[in-house]
């Protein structure tokens, strides 16, 4: 049980320093490169302290006191934290709501800010059905723009299309060649290119060393310089397409 709480917290922090750090104009989908790392770690053990420098920035940001905490009751705060702060931006009352409550409420004023960006009729309409709506309206847009045909093509079949062509669009972007790979093996690539190319710019000796202890090193040792300068796995920018 233990275990599964930590898991929890440290999957809940994770999302939450990307996701909610986003402004409210940004979608409402998680950040790809978080969610990569969240997916791979969230079942160690030792996941939530891999991420402590990340907790602690982002504590310190929140003007949450972390003298004496146990990290893990320290991340449920921050993740609380985070939530209710944006809550307020947004103008959301947060007086007698719980968490879940909160994090609900958010989602869908993201919803109905992009419905209104899109023009998409709100009166009447269930929250659920509504955000069916603006994401199926915003899925149309992405695929219109990368030249992805969409008629006849179902919601499940036109994100798997959009997906792996913004995939494959970003690893040539990056250098990477792409013929006769697929999109988990482009998508591997690319972060191990953003890897490296973080490491590159913080100086980091990258000799017989794995992109995986890269990120590690850059996140237990230069977490707030990479944050403040917008590098993996900081810097990428939530995205539509992205689950």
């Amino acid at each position: 049980m233990r275990k599964r709480l930590v898991a929890l917290i440290t999957v809940a922090v994770m999302v939450t320093l990307t996701w909610l750090a986003a402004p409210a104009s940004a979608s409402y989908h998680d950040s790809e490169a978080w969610n990569m790392e969240v997916k791979k770690d969230h079942h160690d053990k030792e996941s939530l302290e891999k991420y402590k420098p990340l907790i602690l920035i982002e504590a310190k940001e929140l003007g949450i006191e972390t003298e004496g905490k146990e990290l893990k009751e320290l991340a449920k705060e921050v993740f609380e934290k985070r939530i209710s702060t944006m809550a307020e931006e947004m103008g959301i009352s947060i007086e007698g709501k719980g968490i879940k409550e909160l994090k609900n409420e958010i989602h869908h004023q993201k919803v109905m800010d992009k419905a209104k960006e899109l023009n998409i009729e709100t009166d009447g309409k269930e929250a659920k059905e509504l955000a069916k709506e603006v994401y199926k309206e915003m899925l149309l847009k992405k695929a219109e723009k990368l030249g992805i045909e969409t008629e006849g093509k179902e919601i499940k079949e036109l994100k798997k299309a959009v997906f792996s062509q913004s995939v494959k669009n970003e690893a040539t972007e990056l250098g990477i060649e792409t013929e006769n790979k697929d999109t988990h093996e482009l998508k591997n690539e690319i972060r191990e290119q953003k890897i490296y190319d973080t490491a590159s710019q913080l100086n980091l000796d990258v000799k017989d060393k794995t992109s995986e202890q890269l990120l590690q090193e850059i996140i237990s040792d230069h977490a707030t310089e990479a944050k403040e300068r917008k590098l993996f796995p900081f810097g990428d920018k939530p995205d539509m397409y992205h689950h």
